[in-house]
């Protein structure tokens, strides 16, 4: 057994029913917000500041409903038909449960991108699961490339911008993670869903 087979085995000691395809994306977004909690926890743990308070602090700042919001539309033009599609899923699912600090269309769209976390993990696209949840980090970069794009004519369907040692969208080293809030100054990109 090699290592992938391995990793697998302990990632998906219970893998889920059915085809990832035909699960409800609500089952999708609750597996993948598990899987990007992890994620942002790892990440958060990774910076030079480890007290407990910082790092819950700095993580809310990733995993509210906003910023996954301003994530997901962000990534928008970069998503492949089949992501998009499970996108709509999530973002048309009825949850029973509402936002406590975000609006519905922001709570739908973070359902959305947990959604796709899900997805993609219960998919094992591991390499597009880490891409999507590393630029995830910096959606502000990922416009400005997507803007860049259009305007050069089509490119890869993947963000740049990354580190080649880590596979990380960098952000600028004086750029603190946005706190949890859209600019309310700022074109609103919700009607591309």
């Amino acid at each position: 057994m090699n290592l992938t087979d391995k990793l697998n085995a302990q990632l998906f000691r219970y893998p889920p029913s059915q085809k990832p395809e035909l699960l409800n994306p609500l089952v999708l977004a609750y597996v993948g917000d598990a899987v990007y909690e992890m994620f942002i926890r790892q990440y958060v743990i990774s910076m030079p500041s480890q007290r407990p308070n910082h790092l819950h602090r700095t993580a809310t700042r990733y995993v509210s409903a906003k910023a996954q919001s301003k994530a997901l539309l962000a990534l928008l033009p970069l998503l492949t038909e089949e992501e998009t599609d499970i996108v709509k899923r999530g973002r048309n699912a009825k949850s029973g449960s509402t936002a406590k600090n975000a609006d519905v269309l922001e709570y739908r769209h973070s359902t959305a991108f947990e959604s796709l976390i899900g997805y993609l993990y219960y998919k094992q696209a591991y390499e597009r699961l880490n891409y999507i949840m590393e630029a995830s980090l910096a959606p502000e970069k990922i416009t400005a490339l997507a803007a860049s794009e259009s305007e050069a004519g089509p490119a890869s369907n993947q963000p740049g911008g990354t580190d080649a040692g880590t596979g990380r969208v960098q952000a600028d080293a004086s750029e603190e993670p946005e706190a949890a809030g859209a600019d309310p100054e700022a074109p609103s990109d919700a009607h591309k869903l």
